[in-house]
């Protein structure tokens, strides 16, 4: 009874902490800040209120978090193929490729190497752990990205924008296999002191193995996927089908584990890819849209998980215990960590610095060095825009757990005691690095980016009113056409009423998005007209005071000149203002 009311109870604060994240995701993107900002500091409040209130709560559910990160990046990669334009990227596809991979791995290095002198510097014995770490932030966010450029109006020149596409697609599958692949074996042996070093030679087979089953598994997924969605015919079981194929490309892909290989990552990415791309590979037409926005609601809602529990797992112990460093007992949890060694909290900002300031950049100017079609701003405002995010996020978590986890495999006590003890101190600092990392990036780079593609020319103009608004005519237009062959005769009852229903509120939809746009440029309207009439109450006042002779002609003029300057301005931007609302007759 007690275990059943246990399971209740948590299933109650489950729902509850996802309903107060989609809340806190919605504020956040209305006031234009990085959700997962205040979705971690939200994960790391509950955590300590938990401690507070019960000092003996469990340990974070270590396997729990890791298949919560892996559904995660099922999901996310998924989504991201399932929007590549292939067509786009043509235009930018040896950019792609060699940033997805000499990038990539040109990240990892660079900011292991800054790691690993900074934590021997500072007393913290993390070593070769460093490197997975620098492995763990090379990924960028293209959900973060798109949606912070999104927030702040701005749509960048098509070709930078085809590069940042492709390169978010594929840059989280490779960092992926390189961190499970690669350096999770590696620190393991370290760590464990296992002799006879690295097989190099078998490693780089093991991840081209990987690359190359994940895109015959992808391609075998679709293929299956894209014959069961027409024949589902029900928007629900379509809905089923898309919001379930994500775990299956990658979940048969991890299968292959027992043959050391991983080609999970790469077969969600690319049965999305193959699935977007129907014709090409011989499937009949998907419905695109409607795939779409069910992966955009999974992959928002596993990305509401994984940053929320990123913030417990910041105050909750991972490994029981404490562990001295520099003659400090210090606790094992990250906050007590970062707190008692205030040394961490100083590589964190040093580490963010060095990878958006330094082994970004350098990756970036590297493998475009050939593209002579591509400037210096470009370049730069690609180095910039690498924000880091939710595959980072979860790559994090599990790596934790397959350290953690891999003590369980330790048959004698002493080295399992050792192992533990290692490890006491690379757990909290592999969380406490990334979580600054990720902090900084969004706060730095996610409130800087839609400046900056304006500041460097690399903006395209558009007006969203005037999209939405073409976009309802035509739908419109459909609706019209849609009656007239009911009328006709040409179509039946049944599949008039469901056609017309999907379009009805597709209309809607765009209504109602374009009523909230021209809400708030009438607002803006309003606001810029009462400064207006601020500043002629002020220029009104001065004339009145110089005609009464008591200011000078000269300081009148000084200010009659800079106030009308200022009513100039606002009038320009009235006049813009209202050049971009649409005719009544084309908004109603």
């Amino acid at each position: 009874m007690q275990g059943q009311e246990l399971s209740t109870t948590l299933l109650v604060l489950i729902a509850g902490v996802l309903i107060l994240g989609v809340a806190i995701a919605k504020a956040a993107e209305r006031y234009r800040v990085p959700h997962p900002i205040p979705l971690v500091v939200t994960g790391l409040a509950l955590g300590r209120i938990l401690l507070y209130f019960n000092p003996e709560t469990p340990l974070v559910q270590i396997a729990g978090f890791d298949f919560i990160a892996q559904l995660t990046l099922a999901a996310v990669l998924f989504y991201a193929g399932l929007t590549l334009n292939l067509r786009e990227l043509r235009l930018s596809i040896v950019n792609v490729m060699l940033l997805a991979t000499i990038g990539v791995l040109a990240t990892a290095l660079i900011g292991g190497f800054t790691i690993a002198i900074a934590t021997a510097a500072i007393g913290i014995p993390v070593g070769i752990a460093a490197f997975l770490i620098g492995a763990i932030l090379a990924p960028t966010d293209p959900a973060a990205l798109f949606s912070v450029l999104e927030s702040g109006g701005i749509r960048v020149k098509r070709k930078i924008f085809s590069i940042l596409e492709g390169e978010a697609v594929f840059n989280d599958a490779t960092s992926v296999i390189l961190v499970i692949l690669v350096f999770e074996p590696i620190v393991i042996a370290s760590l464990a002191n296992i002799t006879g070093g690295s097989n190099w030679g078998l490693i780089v087979g093991e991840f081209l193995a990987s690359m190359g089953l994940g895109v015959v598994l992808g391609y075998i997924v679709a293929q299956i996927i894209g014959w069961a969605i027409p024949k589902a015919g029900d928007d629900t079981n379509v809905s089923i089908l898309t919001a379930t194929t994500p775990f299956l490309a990658y979940g048969v892909g991890e299968l292959f584990t027992i043959f050391y290989i991983h080609p999970g990552a790469l077969a969600a990415v690319f049965t999305g890819i193959f699935m977007a791309n129907a014709r090409r590979i011989g499937i009949e037409p998907l419905p695109q849209r409607s795939m779409r926005g069910v992966m955009k609601n999974v992959s928002f809602f596993f990305e509401i998980a994984v940053f929320i529990l990123l913030g417990y797992s910041l105050s909750v112990p991972l490994i029981p215990g404490e562990v001295e460093i520099n003659g400090r007992i210090i606790p094992t949890e990250t906050i007590g960590f970062v707190i008692e060694f205030p040394g961490v909290l100083v590589l964190g900002l040093l580490t963010a610095v060095l990878v958006i300031l330094v082994a970004r950049p350098i990756s970036v100017f590297l493998v475009t060095a050939g593209d002579r079609r591509m400037g210096f701003k470009e370049r730069f405002f690609l180095s910039w825009a690498g924000i880091k995010g939710v595959a980072s996020a979860a790559l994090a978590a599990i790596s934790v757990t397959v350290i953690i986890n891999y003590s369980r495999t330790i048959e004698d006590a002493i080295a399992q005691g050792t192992y533990i003890s290692t490890i006491s101190t690379i757990v909290p600092t592999i969380y406490a690095i990334v979580f600054i990392v990720l902090f900084v990036s969004l706060v730095v780079q996610g409130l800087s980016t839609s400046y900056l593609a304006n500041l460097l020319g690399l903006a395209e103009k558009y007006d969203l009113a005037t999209e939405i608004t073409v976009h309802r005519n035509a739908t419109r237009q459909a609706l019209l056409n849609l009656v007239d062959q009911y009328t006709e005769g040409k179509i039946d009852s049944a599949m008039y009423s469901r056609l017309k229903s999907e379009l009805e509120e597709e209309i809607y939809t765009l209504e109602d998005n374009l009523r909230r746009v021209l809400a708030e440029r009438r607002a803006q309207i309003q606001e810029l007209g009462i400064r207006e009439e601020i500043f002629r109450i002020k220029l009104e006042f001065y004339e009145n005071q110089f005609e009464s002779e008591k200011i000078t002609e000269g300081t009148f003029q000084s200010l009659k000149s800079e106030l009308e300057a200022e009513i100039e301005e606002i009038r320009n931007r009235i006049r813009r203002q209202e050049k971009s609302i649409p005719d009544e007759s084309e908004e109603d």
